[in-house]
């Protein structure tokens, strides 16, 4: 059988990492990754050997970087280290993806051959993997500066003891040899691993806002010469490509594209730079993805292994700031996506844009449409939250940690999840766009057969589970319309329509 993959600490992909997090399965590593870590520990062996000082091998860490470990504690000072720092405080748990997927990134680490690890501890790594659960792990307990903590309570299922009351996830026990406790610990593996999760997400959720897009423009009856290559003016960047190739590419068979359709000469800014804004989330979802992606691939430890030169040098390779400017970079991008898509979902319910009733309600009722179900309301306050957890935590101060040897911090794990929350919010703007614009193709008596085939698809799923004629009669469940864009195969499906 076929493994799953062959870590070599080199070429791991976000995308790979999501396939890996799914399920457990057998993983190798390559046989130069064996050769790298088997030369890697002798190095080590070697210094320590001839009475080296050693970073957090035969010294403590942190603000205790100066205390050295009696030679009768060596032995026990790398499983002590790992159960002080895996302190249990209290709060929800990593999911089981999401720490499978900081092993995926660990390993890979580990895989580069820089750490100075025992194969044996390598290999101790894989078996974990293919564990059929994962360890519990709390979340938010990193700041920034190696996800200390959460790699800690990993470790204890390295050690093959439990954080809680389960059985440990690997029965045999396992004794730390030095550096191997600093090596599991003092890197980014959480943060990274969840990253490259995150961005997964985003890329799908930028195919959604296309076609959100795609739909209102049918529900406007909008023009598409805006959205033309010509109308750039110029290569804008394969983020506009991108999203032009999606957009125009949803609408194929719309009549749209026919010169009578757009009913205005000019619509207002949020139809046309669709392709402008959403090109620009494009390009920073890019630039993210390859900041994690050189970030996963690159050694991180302190103090790291020079095969070269034989040497250890200390090291601030956990200090991930380039991931961290970039994810912070890319909400803001997601952002203003958001905030265009509400736009045009306002402007859809607008008679002086719309040319449609106020509210999309039916010719002179007062009580129907859009309005009488208050989903401008909710989606002004769920756009208050998303634009909150769009604001960069970079800037942010948390220093002097660890008696102030600790002074500088990325907030990496921070910025991932701030990315979190705003997906969650951003996926009920783009099901509220679709939504309203479904509303409005309906009152214009659409046949779907006049339709672009992405919004064609959005009109047939979403149609039924809107209360047009009937609102104020049964609560109305924006809840199933959120899974239906969100949870289906509906986004995919309307992206690839052409």
């Amino acid at each position: 059988m076929q493994p799953l993959h062959v870590f070599d600490g080199k070429g791991l992909t976000v995308a790979r990492i999501a396939e890996l997090s799914r399920s457990a399965g057998a993983v190798v590593l390559s046989a130069e990754s064996w050769r790298r870590i088997a030369a890697s520990r002798s190095i080590v062996e070697r210094q320590l050997a001839a009475g080296a000082t050693i970073y957090g091998v035969n010294t403590g860490i942190g603000s205790q970087k100066d205390v050295g470990v009696a030679a009768e504690n060596l032995a026990s000072f790398s499983n002590r280290m790992v159960i002080s720092e895996a302190t249990d405080f209290p709060g929800p748990c990593a999911s089981e993806r999401a720490v499978r997927a900081a092993l995926v990134v660990l390993i890979n680490n580990i895989a580069g051959g820089r750490t100075g690890v025992r194969p044996e501890f390598a290999k101790r790594l894989l078996e974990l993997y293919e564990a059929p659960r994962m360890p519990t792990v709390r979340q938010d307990t990193s700041f920034g500066t190696a996800d200390l903590t959460p790699l800690s309570q990993l470790g204890l299922a390295v050690l093959g003891i439990s954080l809680d009351e389960r059985e440990p996830i690997l029965t045999t026990r396992m004794n730390l040899a030095p550096k191997e406790s600093v090596s599991l610990i003092d890197n980014n593996s959480f943060a990274l691993g969840s990253g490259a999760l995150v961005l997964v997400q985003v890329e799908r959720l930028l195919r959604a806002f296309d076609v959100a897009a795609a739909t209102a423009l049918e529900g406007l009856r909008g023009g598409l010469r805006a959205h033309s290559e010509p109308a750039a003016g110029g290569y804008r960047g394969e983020g506009q490509a991108r999203s032009r190739r999606t957009l125009l590419g949803a609408l194929t068979g719309s009549r749209l594209h026919r010169p009578d359709q757009a009913r205005f000469l000019q619509d207002p800014l949020s139809f046309r730079s669709i392709t402008q804004i959403n090109g620009a989330a494009y390009e920073a979802w890019s630039w993210t993805k390859a900041q994690v992606e050189a970030e996963i691939n690159s050694s991180v430890d302190n103090p790291l292994v020079d095969l070269d030169s034989g040497e250890l040098f200390t090291s601030s390779s956990m200090v991930s700031l380039l991931p961290a400017l970039a994810m912070d970079t890319l909400r803001q991008a997601l952002a203003k996506v958001a905030i265009q898509s509400m736009e045009r979902a306002l402007k859809l319910q607008s008679p002086p844009f719309s040319g449609l009733p106020v509210g999309l309600s039916e010719e002179g009722a007062p009580d129907g449409g859009i309005l009488s179900i208050n989903l401008n309301y909710i989606g002004a306050a769920r756009m208050g939250s998303l634009m909150t957890a769009a604001a960069p935590v970079v800037l942010h101060y948390v220093g002097q940690t660890a008696d102030g040897v600790e002074d500088v911090t990325s907030l990496l794990p921070l910025s991932v999840t701030q990315t979190e929350v705003l997906i969650d919010r951003a996926w009920e703007t783009v099901a509220l766009e679709m939504a309203i614009a479904v509303w409005a193709m309906a009152r214009r008596h659409l046949a779907p057969e006049d339709v672009g085939k992405g919004p064609r698809k959005v009109y047939q799923a979403l149609l039924p589970l809107l209360h047009i004629g009937d609102e104020g009669r049964r609560i109305f469940n924006m809840s199933r319309i959120v899974e239906a864009v969100r949870d289906s195969d509906l986004v995919d499906e309307g992206a690839r329509a052409f």
